[in-house]
């Protein structure tokens, strides 16, 4: 009984470091991500984004990743100074990860620069050996969500 608890544990131990070098994988990968996106770089971009993305914009336009990756290395988007702060990490299952966040950076849209302040959430799933992303939500933060109290 002894050695199955012993095994049990290191097991356990092994799934956590695991999810620990996962999580870490995924960080790295929207850390590349950003700076792929900063120098319309779509070589580095298409590395890191699934072929079956959706990225929906906080406007409510959806791309598909040849739309997205089109649209920014012909030189239509531009990003500037983005920075992620405030992320939670969710491992979901063993090879897909959530990450909810705070998105600051400039934009430009043909020819205006515009700061953005989002809101997002992003799904990686794990594709072979490489974590990609599959989905993205933005949304502009406005007005108040909370529920006033009851009289």
């Amino acid at each position: 009984m002894k050695s199955w608890t012993l095994l049990l544990f290191a097991l356990t131990a092994l799934t956590l470091r695991a999810t620990e070098a996962d999580l870490a994988a995924v960080k790295r990968a929207d850390e590349a991500r950003l700076q792929a996106m900063m120098a319309a770089d779509g070589a580095a971009l298409s590395r890191v984004l699934s072929d079956a993305l959706v990225l929906g914009h906080a406007d409510g336009r959806l791309e598909s990743k040849a739309d997205y990756v089109k649209s920014l290395t012909a030189g239509d988007t531009a990003y500037a100074d983005a920075k992620t702060l405030e992320v939670k990490v969710s491992q979901i299952t063993p090879d897909v990860i959530v990450l909810h966040g705070h998105q600051q950076m400039r934009k430009k849209l043909g020819t205006t620069w515009s700061s953005l302040d989002l809101r997002f959430m992003s799904v990686w799933r794990k594709e072979g050996d490489s974590w990609r992303m599959t989905s993205w939500q933005s949304l502009l933060p406005s007005g108040s969500s909370v529920i006033p109290a009851k009289k």
